[in-house]
């Protein structure tokens, strides 16, 4: 169940950021319909944690996955563009 937390956290978090107006990862990202999908997951994955685990438990397993995604995301960003320039 944590795999399915995880991954469920990281895909909110990638839906929260391609939702951005400042992201450059996906330039044609529909960001209405990605705000709506992030919240979803983000439940998904703290009841996937909970679980397992136990509710508050859960609750911050999942919330620290998708703030290290949430982190990552734009170094990832950043890497891509630097890659594709020159």
């Amino acid at each position: 169940m944590i795999w399915m937390s995880l991954g469920a956290a990281f895909l909110a978090a990638l839906a929260f950021y391609l939702a951005s107006p400042h992201q450059s990862l996906w330039a044609a990202a529909p960001r209405r319909p990605l705000r709506w999908l992030a919240l979803p997951l983000c439940t998904a994955s703290v009841l996937a944690a909970s679980h397992g685990y136990g509710f508050w438990c859960g609750v911050f397993i999942a919330l620290s996955a998708l703030m290290l995604a949430l982190v990552a995301l734009p170094y990832v960003n950043a890497w891509s563009r630097g890659r594709h320039v020159g």
